[in-house]
């Protein structure tokens, strides 16, 4: 069963604690971003790892693959030629370039935990929570985010 991580936005404080255990984990470089919804107001985004994710559609190299599975979308960033196809591909701008290595990269849901994100387990007041798409008991909103963020380009 595929499992997501679901924000609640009454309970985000801002605090970025999910940004610095992802920095902590890849080595200073996150892989969850902010999207800005007001001047003063930023909430993290997570990769989705939709069931259709354009991002796959998009790589063309094969690097981005989606286990049917789990419902894991993953990429192999060795692999990576930074040609940017996949940020621009994805609607909900979470993926983003690394600028020192040139290369994409994407939200893995710390599949090497068995625990879970390190977002989700270090998140303070429960905002960011790990569950199986079937436990979802709220409406999914919308199929898409605008972020405002130099150098993107969104509809």
């Amino acid at each position: 069963m595929a499992k997501r991580i679901i924000l609640r936005l009454d309970y985000c404080i801002g605090c970025r604690a999910c940004e610095a255990a992802c920095r902590s984990r890849f080595k200073g470089e996150a892989r969850i971003r902010y999207g800005e919804i007001a001047e003063t107001v930023m909430v993290p985004l997570a990769c989705r790892h939709c069931d259709e994710p354009l991002c796959v559609a998009a790589c063309p190299f094969d690097v981005i693959q989606r286990d049917e599975k789990t419902g894991l979308v993953y990429q192999s960033s060795f692999l990576c030629v930074g040609c940017r196809s996949c940020v621009l591909a994805c609607p909900f701008g979470v993926m983003d370039e690394n600028l020192m290595r040139g290369i994409s990269q994407k939200c893995n849901l710390c599949n090497d935990r068995a625990e879970g994100p390190r977002c989700v387990a270090t998140c303070p007041t429960g905002a960011l929570q790990f569950v199986e798409e079937a436990e979802l008991t709220e409406k999914k909103v919308g199929v898409g985010f605008v972020v405002r963020s130099p150098g993107r380009r969104r509809p």
